[in-house]
């Protein structure tokens, strides 16, 4: 005979035992616990929230470390003896493969605090025998509690499991964690939602996508400047290389004088965070970098990667100090200033473009000038035009991420995952190429005498090789993703897709009209 599924309930409240056992009483059931003592909490979670956005909680108390899921699962390891920041700081586990899978480059930080107490109930017939078992776990902070229940059939007694199942429902209160203990849980993403109406002049659509973006910015801003992980630097260049993608990209809706000035603002903005970047991602891949060369070049790595934090330490000061600036304060909340009001941002000719027919016609522009030069990559092709590949394809996803809103969900994500498969390959290309030249450029900087000279030279030069091969793999790669990318039926899901005499011919029956007029408007010239 079959077990049944295991149930699981929430309770805006404290597991009301008595009240339970009020309803098992003309079963001639109870139900009892084990009173268990109290132990003191912390709830832990990275500034994107990715326990909880996961439908889990993480919490540490003097023990244990517990990831309960409110779906499901509780899992517990032993807590480290030590504070800790990553999961890879963790001892081995099952809670620390868990977030190694889930956050791997993002700190944790107390979201709250709470008392936790953890029980196994027995649901006892009339002759003391158990028929079922229900895990237990509330939370409390101030007056507030939250509490998981699970339940855990036992052979033979599926009656039982069914009446207990029953009486949770009836008592349950859902309410999700967060909102009942008021823990501190960011809801920050690197990826918010943009709302975008297709009818609207394309002016408007880049305001809200412009200020959706620097919004992304300044929030990565106290994490980036109390240096908390890496991945706030990460975040914070991303979204501003999007701005300026998406502004450079819609050609001909800002003035061009005002263009030029932003483009300056941009530069002028990131390149003291260059370095930063390229230091942090060789920090990270240093277990890799060890892992590439034979045990006996380990000490010249260690010198290398001792020249490389020197670098990302000096490289961290003056983006520190950059963004603390009055300056900086003063240039990043007047461009965000610039685009509050659509009216009021100095216009082009296409400012007045309908958003969807305009957008339209950039993607599928760009993607034709991505497929042009993909149309001649070779095993001979050099690396920089590989380079120059590998930025018009970013420049394709920053634009068709944009404006996605305005198409068919699935089908732009069904065109985004073969792009990103794409991207994968030729960023890591690009990484294997730049760190070969950082490579000779860490040799150069130490002197030929030095005491760690020799084994400097012999690991960089194994890495460096290494590297290469690497690099050679990837090549291959790219022109293997290549050929599905600009294959018919790919070509053909884009103009299927982006096609503005498409959208014009067979229009939604809500705005069709307006669509086709406005694509006549618009003109063929700019089709």
């Amino acid at each position: 005979m079959n077990l049944p599924s295991s149930q699981t309930f929430m309770l805006s409240a404290a597991v009301n035992v008595k009240k339970i056992n009020a309803e098992l009483k003309n079963a001639n059931m109870t139900l009892a616990g084990s009173g268990c003592e109290p132990q003191e909490g912390i709830v832990l979670d990275t500034f994107d929230a990715a326990v909880y956005n996961s439908g889990a909680l993480l919490i540490q108390t003097e023990s244990d470390l517990v990831r309960l899921c409110w779906s499901g699962d509780l899992i517990t390891q032993t807590a480290p003896e030590s504070e800790w920041k990553f999961a890879r700081d963790l001892p081995l586990g099952p809670v620390r493969n868990l977030l190694l899978n889930q956050s791997p480059l993002r700190a944790f930080k107390p979201a709250g605090q709470v008392t936790i107490i953890r029980d196994t109930l027995r649901l006892l017939d009339d002759e003391q025998k158990t028929c079922c078992r229900v895990e237990s776990v509330s939370l409390s902070r101030g007056k507030n509690t939250w509490s998981w229940l699970r339940t855990c059939p036992m052979r033979g007694y599926s009656d039982n499991h069914t009446l207990i199942c029953g009486i949770l429902k009836k008592v349950e209160k859902p309410g999700l964690p967060a909102e009942v203990l008021k823990l501190r849980i960011s809801d920050y993403t690197s990826k918010p939602e943009i709302r975008l109406s297709e009818n609207a002049p394309a002016r408007q659509s880049l305001c809200t996508i412009v200020q959706t973006f620097l919004q992304v910015t300044r929030r990565n801003e106290p994490g980036l400047i109390d240096d908390l992980d890496t991945e706030f630097l990460h975040q914070w260049r991303v979204s501003l290389r999007k701005v300026r993608s998406v502004l450079t990209l819609f050609k001909g809706v800002v003035a061009i004088e005002t263009l030029d000035q932003l483009k300056q603002d941009f530069r002028d903005i990131m390149k003291d965070t260059n370095l930063m970047r390229d230091r942090d991602v060789y920090l990270l891949s240093r277990d890799d970098y060890f892992a590439l060369v034979p045990p006996q070049l380990h000490p010249g790595l260690e010198v290398l990667f001792e020249l490389l934090q020197q670098d990302r330490d000096e490289a961290f000061g003056k983006v520190k100090a950059m963004l603390k600036s009055k300056a900086y304060k003063k240039q990043i909340k007047s461009i965000q200033k610039l685009f509050e009001n659509p009216k009021d941002l100095p216009q082009g000719p296409k400012a007045d473009a309908p958003s969807k027919v305009f957008a339209a016609d950039l993607v599928l522009k760009r993607y034709k000038k991505v497929c042009k030069l993909a149309g001649n990559i070779t095993d001979k092709t050099t690396d920089e035009t590989i380079h120059e590949l590998r930025i018009q394809c970013k420049k394709l996803r920053y634009l068709i991420e944009s404006a996605q809103p305005l198409f068919d969900d699935n089908q732009v994500k069904s065109l985004l995952k073969n792009l990103k498969g794409l991207q994968e390959h030729l960023g890591s290309f690009n990484d294997q190429s730049v760190q070969q030249a950082t490579l000779a450029q860490c040799l150069d900087r130490y002197p030929g005498t030095g005491p760690n000279a020799k084994a400097l030279a012999e690991s960089i030069g194994a890495l460096t090789a290494m590297l290469y091969r690497k690099q050679l793999e990837e090549r291959r790669m790219i022109i293997e993703n290549l050929s599905r990318f600009y294959s018919p039926d790919t070509q053909g899901a884009f103009n299927a897709l982006f096609d503005l005499k498409r959208i014009a011919a067979n229009p939604k029956p809500e705005t069709g009209e307006q669509d086709k007029n406005q694509v006549e408007s618009y003109g063929d010239k700019n089709l």
